[in-house]
């Protein structure tokens, strides 16, 4: 477990780092939001695709290869960052970004699965977030650290480096199922029709949740302060607080066991943010983001009881986590294009309205199934 956990450490503070290098580095370079938003939109369409192949296979062969793969895409990702001179490459770079999650996420949750049981493995499941939470905090401080005294290159070039660090432990994943790859089996295995109707209504219920997160973090919130005139550093150092408050957030939610109406207050609170921070902007952007990861931070043992519940009795547990987050993922790649165009016509004040209602949406709808699956909270 513990080769796990460095794993997901590395793997986290390296995807976060690029979550805003990418972005700062297409403005760079003179793309506007639209463009932006199309090319970032590629890694979850790519991350559907493979994940769900990746986790079908799993099912199996094991899942210490896929870990393997993981630290090689994070290397190959960054080598085509670097060479990277039109839109075109970016978009390919983001495509390879899109095979490294599905690869780490097709596994990930299963061989806590395996190890911890159900029960067991939402604590630890929401662990590891917190600790991909914390990694990911580091790794934008980093970034924003770096990018203020280095050129973009040579920035590349160190996550790069630590690409190559994550690819060597990854080998140290132990691996105990061996058989051939049977594609008939697949193919049954990723037939969503198949899957019971509790997996069928948390995937569209997860779909807002996914949004109103994936949305701020992968594209508005490094846009939005660089165009209120943030600097690299400022940028890793607010988005980073965010990040740090989500993951002591949710370790202290699981620690002291708070209850249903925490987690309603977490969302109001991340609607709240959501609401004030394009108006407000200035240096009280810091402490909206802040408050917007209170928010975060509590809705994390919620989605992961959501995902380990409709998977309860899965034989095969990796393909069904993996369709289960196929629509969230779809979902993203849509909104992340909608919302390029959103803050070109009208601006960033309707994108982050939007994800902050969507939040508050998705906690609702995410109790009542909770409730109707009979799940003890």
């Amino acid at each position: 477990m513990d080769e796990l956990r460095m794993i997901n450490f590395l793997d986290a503070f390296i995807t976060n780092a690029l979550s805003i290098i990418i972005p700062l580095l297409l403005v760079s370079r003179g793309l506007d939001v639209v463009q932006i938003g199309l090319i970032v939109s590629m890694s979850p369409i790519v991350f559907v695709v493979s994940r769900s192949i990746f986790a079908a296979i799993s099912d199996q062969v094991g899942v210490r290869r896929f870990f393997i793969l993981n630290g090689a895409m994070n290397v190959v990702s960054l080598a085509v960052y670097l060479v990277a001179s039109n839109p075109l490459l970016f978009s390919l770079g983001k495509m390879f970004e899109g095979v490294r999650n599905g690869a780490i996420w097709a596994v990930n949750r299963t061989a806590i699965f395996l190890s911890k049981g159900r029960k067991g493995a939402v604590v630890e499941m929401s662990t590891t977030q917190a600790i991909r939470t914390g990694a990911a905090a580091m790794g934008i401080v980093m970034a924003g650290l770096l990018l203020n005294s280095y050129s973009f290159d040579a920035v590349l070039v160190f996550f790069m480096l630590l690409g190559v660090v994550l690819f060597s432990i990854s080998f140290l994943v132990e691996g105990k199922r061996k058989s051939k790859i049977k594609m008939k089996e697949i193919f049954g295995q990723l037939d969503f029709r198949k899957r019971s109707e509790l997996l069928k209504k948390t995937s569209l219920i997860m779909m807002p949740f996914s949004v109103a997160t994936a949305v701020p973090l992968s594209l508005a919130f490094p846009l939005f302060l660089r165009d209120i005139g943030y600097s690299y550093w400022l940028i890793g150092l607010a988005i980073a607080l965010y990040y740090t408050i989500s993951a002591v957030t949710t370790f202290l939610f699981m620690k002291m066991k708070w209850g249903k109406r925490a987690t309603w207050l977490g969302g109001v609170l991340f609607l709240a943010g959501g609401i004030l921070l394009p108006f407000l902007g200035g240096w009280w952007a810091i402490p909206l983001m802040v408050i917007m990861g209170v928010g975060d931070g509590v809705s994390t043992p919620l989605w992961e009881t959501l995902v380990f519940n409709s998977t309860r009795s899965s034989k095969d547990v990796s393909s069904d986590i993996a369709l289960v987050h196929i629509p969230p993922n779809l979902a993203q790649a849509v909104c992340l294009i909608t919302a390029g165009v959103l803050v070109k016509l009208w601006g960033y004040w309707l994108v982050f309205g939007l994800c902050g209602v969507s939040f508050v949406i998705s906690f609702y709808f995410s109790f009542e199934l909770l409730r109707e699956s009979r799940y003890r909270l």
